[in-house]
């Protein structure tokens, strides 16, 4: 029931919070110019959730295979009624857009509020026929704080008006930190509870400072991936497309790092078969990305001509959303391996990709010409992750990946 409850709270505070999002929105620019920023957050959270989706998929079944089934079917729920929330806050967002001169601006808020009232609804006929075991999991209880982080800031934001765009990052960024602090002692408080229910307060302290480091290197990780997406939904067009060249340029060697990783990991286990299969199934995604990435220019055009300004303007977005979609791919493997393999043995792997995200985000904020260095150590730091992190398992043997060995 516990469970039930959290992942309730969770899908309706996120999809409350975006309400917000358009209802500040709203508030902050005219009518025409509310209608195209809306049309392309819709499009593009849905084509985020769709990236998301298919790169997680192919990581956590193709690579963690079965042991792993329940974070895949977890994934799998998330990422169902993401899209269902998505293109049903799309359907109503448009009615509402259709009628906007007969509307009270003081009634918005409690449509959107019912509209994320429904969501929860869909969500949770999900939740129900594809319910993962287990009594706490990770990904429901971080969504939960997570989401409340979320909730609360926009709310301050529409009750305090018109402000800067570096103030809404600010607010954003510290909230959603602020509760993945909470949700990391709400862990240590569940373990301890569930393992260690004797404990006295000594016994307790000695476990907090043996998982400070971890603790620490954790929420550098999670402090930065919270950072990109921030920048990524708040940050408006026109200030995106200056460094749609250097983003492209990430984006391609990301992917033949992707691709080298997925090629010569069959090889390396010598194993037939589905796995096998699946790999290849990877791989072929990958190339497809990197063969039409050098292509952009083309698919513009034809996006102008054939749907408009708006699409045109989120094309412009799918690059940045693509570097993203990667990162989280890489950062959401590491959180795996961080709670299923013991954090003590790859803090120095999680670092460096929390430093990569880093470089990332503040390299899309500089000017081009200061671009070009940060892009390398990006580059170099994902490909000593990814090193070690090959490097790392296959010492410790871990079960469907490197070894052969097959999963509990």
């Amino acid at each position: 029931m516990k469970d039930f409850l959290l992942n309730g709270f969770s899908f309706f505070a996120r999809f409350a919070g975006n309400s917000l999002v358009f209802f500040w929105l709203a508030r902050l620019l005219d009518e025409a110019e509310f209608g195209r920023l809306s049309f392309i957050f819709l499009l593009a959270n849905f084509a985020l959730v769709l990236m998301d989706f298919g790169l997680y998929f192919l990581v956590v079944e193709a690579v963690l295979r079965a042991r792993y089934f329940r974070i895949a079917a977890l994934l799998k729920v998330k990422y169902i009624t993401s899209a269902l929330g998505l293109l049903l806050m799309g359907g109503v967002g448009l009615v509402l857009f259709s009628f906007r001169g007969q509307l009270s601006e003081d009634y918005l808020p409690y449509l959107m509020l019912l509209l994320s009232t429904v969501m929860l609804a869909l969500s949770q006929h999900y939740l129900y026929h594809f319910r993962v075991q287990g009594r706490y999991q990770v990904e429901t209880v971080t969504q939960t704080f997570y989401s409340l982080g979320v909730l609360l800031g926009v709310g301050l934001l529409v009750l305090v008006g018109a402000v800067s765009l570096w103030t809404v990052i600010g607010v954003f960024f510290l909230l959603r930190v602020l509760m993945m602090l909470v949700s990391r002692g709400y862990f240590i408080h569940l373990h301890l509870a569930a393992h260690h229910p004797v404990l006295h307060w000594r016994r307790i302290a000695v476990y907090l400072k043996r998982s400070s480091l971890y603790g620490v290197t954790a929420l550098v990780g999670y402090a930065l991936l919270l950072l990109d997406s921030t920048l990524m939904y708040l940050l408006l067009p026109e200030q995106l497309a200056m460094y749609q060249g250097g983003v492209r340029v990430v984006l391609m060697v990301m992917m033949l790092t992707e691709i080298l990783t997925v090629f010569f990991l069959p090889r390396l286990r010598g194993e037939q078969g589905d796995i096998h299969k699946r790999y290849y199934l990877g791989l072929c995604f990958f190339l497809a990305m990197a063969v039409w990435l050098p292509l952009w220019g083309f698919p513009l055009q034809v996006v102008r001509l054939l749907y408009g300004q708006a699409l045109q303007d989120l094309a412009q977005f799918m690059p940045y959303f693509a570097v993203i979609a990667v990162l989280r791919v890489g950062l959401g493997y590491l959180g795996t391996l961080l709670t299923f393999h013991g954090y003590h043995r790859i803090r120095l792997q999680s670092l460096v990709s929390a430093l990569a995200t880093l470089g990332l985000a503040a390299g899309l904020l500089m000017p081009v010409d200061g671009v070009s260095g940060l892009l390398i150590a990006v580059i170099l730091a994902h490909l000593i992750a990814f090193a070690y992190q090959a490097w790392w398992l296959r010492r410790i043997q871990a079960p469907g990946f490197l070894t052969g060995g097959q999963a509990a």
